[in-house]
């Protein structure tokens, strides 16, 4: 394990993240917002952030990061555990978390954990919701922390419901997007939500949100993604999409023959659905995204996604890499998703 230490002025930096080491850590803190990884023991913002070097493929394909405790010098260091054991503690094991104005209530698919948190104010008349990926950004992660309660709780303000179902990092694959689809059919059959699915996909997540909407597109009405994962090439290349799901919610396939099929399962080949659909997306991203670039998840997905004739926006976060605080203060993202 490595220990990045950095120096700043006492104005945030939204391009802390992209300071540390390069690679994997990018993806990883991009689901921690800033008070989560930082800590300030002096007048000048001095902040300390622990970066495993490598953690397991489940773990890092899950969005996962996995901070080690910053101590002082003369402070006694506690015994290390193994990266496994800080990927484990970071990923919930249980559904949990409290809201201003919400309500949770557990569920299970398929033997898979899920959710939907009920507003406990009034009610949008039209029962229209949010779907958060990966699930666990709207409830509590292994320490505690509710990544995603801005937009949570903004949501439920407005009367929506939110919702999330654990489907691990399945990279799009078929046999999550079933058990996506059986959340879906539940949420609309036993709670009475809306038909259209509002999507919200983070990172990987970008790939999971996708990779169900494109196979259901009269399900989804809007897809907004957060530095989202769209171009399975791109990030995480085809070998992880074949190591990454656990077994269950694989391919199924060797390396070699989901490169003969890569496109017919790759979500930014598969945007005509949607467009015919009538599905409308807006992204989030930074131009300096090194891990998930921009240009091949966000840019080429608009691009592609115009010539359909769908709607396509790209909100470009400059000098932004994968993680920062504007990730999860995103105004336009919320008037994107609460808007009729």
């Amino acid at each position: 394990m490595k220990l990045t230490v950095i120096h700043e002025s006492d104005t945030p930096d939204s391009k802390l993240i992209d300071a540390v080491s390069n690679g994997w850590p990018h993806i990883l803190a991009s689901l921690v917002p800033p008070e989560v990884v930082y800590w300030r023991p002096c007048r000048s913002t001095f902040r300390d952030i622990a970066m495993i070097d490598q953690l397991p493929a489940l773990a890092l394909s899950c969005g996962v990061l996995v901070l080690a405790a910053a101590t002082r010098a003369d402070e006694p260091k506690a015994a290390p555990k193994s990266d496994a054991e800080r990927a484990t503690l970071m990923v919930p094991t249980k559904i949990a978390a409290t809201y201003r104005g919400g309500e949770l209530l557990e569920l299970r698919v398929r033997g898979r954990m899920a959710y939907v948190v009920k507003p406990t104010g009034n009610v949008d008349p039209q029962k229209r919701w949010l779907w958060e990926f990966p699930f666990w950004l709207g409830v509590n992660d292994g320490f505690g922390n509710l990544q995603h309660r801005n937009y949570v709780e903004k949501a439920l303000a407005a009367g929506f419901h939110v919702a999330g179902v654990d489907v691990g990092p399945s990279c799009a694959s078929l046999a999550a997007a079933d058990v996506c689809q059986a959340f879906y059919e539940r949420l609309v059959a036993d709670h009475g939500l809306h038909k259209r699915a509002r999507i919200m996909g983070q990172s990987h997540g970008g790939l999971i949100a996708y990779g169900w909407a494109f196979r259901h597109p009269t399900c989804v009405a809007k897809i907004a993604g957060i530095c989202p994962a769209t171009d399975f090439r791109s990030w995480p290349t085809l070998p992880n999409v074949v190591s990454f799901p656990v077994k269950g919610l694989d391919y199924g396939l060797s390396l070699k023959e989901l490169e003969a099929r890569a496109t017919e399962f790759n979500p930014i080949d598969n945007l005509a659905p949607l467009a015919k659909a009538g599905v409308k997306i807006l992204h989030i991203h930074g131009d300096e995204d090194k891990l998930v670039p921009m240009s091949a998840n966000s840019t080429e997905l608009a691009r592609r996604y115009r010539a359909l004739g769908g709607a396509a926006e790209i909100v470009v976060l400059p000098g932004l890499g994968h993680g920062g605080s504007e990730l999860y203060q995103s105004e336009p993202l919320l008037r994107f998703l609460l808007a009729d």
